[in-house]
């Protein structure tokens, strides 16, 4: 478990073109919306949800089959994916790990750096420093904890929930990682931010911003009196039972809010699966219920290049899957995601319970949602299919051969 003042590794240079598109690639800068939709529920119909597992020692393994997927669909989007740059892939379907292969350089054991999806974690740590009235409310101004922005006409307006859906309306320019790239050489990070001038109204449009992120970590410190990090340890990892990590700081020993954890890819897992249970672990509420719906509702709409659209929530993203993917269901379900640049992603199915844990270094925006699509297609049921040692077997061997990196 480290906190490194190491600021250059896991920069999350890419960032914010990357995660700007799971599919596509929208506009940097977009008018927002108060565009608001149903939250996510995660529920299910399933017939073999009767009890949450809690893999807080670690996942309960199960064959696919177990869980109404099928193996041969499963060793399918292995094969496909295996030569597109993809480091790791997990399934968790009903709180049970039904599949995950590794390359050569990543295992069940290695940390891994999850770029942009440090984000949502930055987001939950918002929402706990809430219920634990450290923070007032959403609508808290910025110039509470930096009375400099008080002063400007602008910038003196903007308020938390600015800053966790990338609306400050402060400069930030993504050409290049040109700013985030400024930031990372500056002797002092959040004066950086701070002096980037306002170029919009708060609440006014949309712009990727890894300033308004790692800003909200420069509160959070003033909040809560504790590193962020130390925070997460206590108030999330701690409880989720995650014991290895790392979270790089900036000069002034800040945790960097925007990028710049690792961690394993099945605890990566755990967090999709908290989401999934709306912030329920065990007996104890980690995450305030109110604050995943809020965080997933939809604050900006996001068109991409290829002709799908999104949201943005609280650094959380979504979209809703095409519909058909399953064989003999023509629903279109609803799905959001963490995202990090080159193809780290959590994504979060409710209504079929699964979550997929993935990392990659690849350039193609497309690649992980395609992947998640192909996992969507090996479902089959809501209740458990027939064990088929054939496939399972066609399953181990794509495993195998992912991990070696050979031609099969």
């Amino acid at each position: 478990m480290n906190n490194k003042k190491n600021p250059l590794v896991g920069s999350g240079q890419g960032t914010s073109t990357l995660a700007l598109a799971a599919s596509g690639a929208p506009k940097k800068q977009v008018p927002a919306t108060n565009t608001s939709f149903s939250p996510m529920m995660p529920h299910s119909d399933s017939a073999m949800t009767t009890q949450t597992n809690w893999p807080t020692e670690g996942w309960e393994l199960t064959t696919p089959e177990a869980q109404g997927l099928h193996s041969s669909g499963l060793a399918k989007m292995l094969k496909i994916f295996r030569h597109q740059a993809v480091h790791s892939v997990a399934v968790i379907r009903n709180g049970h790990l039904v599949a995950e292969a590794y390359n050569e350089e990543t295992g069940t054991d290695i940390l891994q750096d999850m770029k942009s999806v440090t984000k949502s974690i930055t987001s939950a740590l918002v929402g706990i420093a809430l219920s634990e009235f450290k923070l007032s409310s959403i609508d808290q101004k910025a110039a509470d904890f930096f009375p400099e922005l008080a002063t400007d006409p602008v910038k003196s307006r903007i308020m938390l929930k600015h800053l966790l859906s990338m609306t400050s309306g402060t400069s930030w320019d993504n050409a290049n990682e040109r700013s985030s790239t400024e930031m990372m050489y500056a002797e002092d990070w959040v004066q950086y931010i701070l002096e980037r001038p306002a170029q919009a109204e708060p609440g006014a449009s949309f712009n990727y911003s890894n300033g308004d992120a790692h800003l909200l970590s420069a509160i959070m410190t003033q909040a809560t009196g504790e590193s962020m990090f130390d925070y997460a340890v206590s108030r999330l990892f701690g409880p989720l039972g995650i014991k290895e990590m790392n979270w790089n700081q900036d000069p002034q020993e800040h945790t960097i809010g925007a990028w710049a954890m690792a961690l394993t890819l099945r605890d990566m897992a755990k967090l999709g699966y908290l989401y999934l249970n709306e912030g329920q672990w065990e007996d104890k509420t980690l995450i305030p219920q109110p604050w995943i719906r809020e965080s997933l509702t939809r604050k900006i709409t996001l068109n991409y290049s290829n002709g799908t659209q999104g949201g943005y929530g609280f650094y959380w993203w979504s979209k809703t899957l095409p519909p058909g993917l399953i064989k003999g269901d023509k629903k279109a379900y609803d799905m959001y995601y963490a995202s990090g640049s080159g193809g780290r992603r959590i994504f979060v199915v409710p209504d079929l319970q699964l979550v997929v844990a993935m990392t990659a270094e690849s350039a193609d925006v497309d690649m992980p949602e395609n992947l998640l699509h192909h996992v969507v297609q090996a479902v089959r049921s809501a209740n458990p299919l027939p064990e088929n040692s054939v496939a399972q077997d066609e399953l181990e061997r794509a495993i195998r051969l992912f991990k070696m990196s050979i031609e099969s």
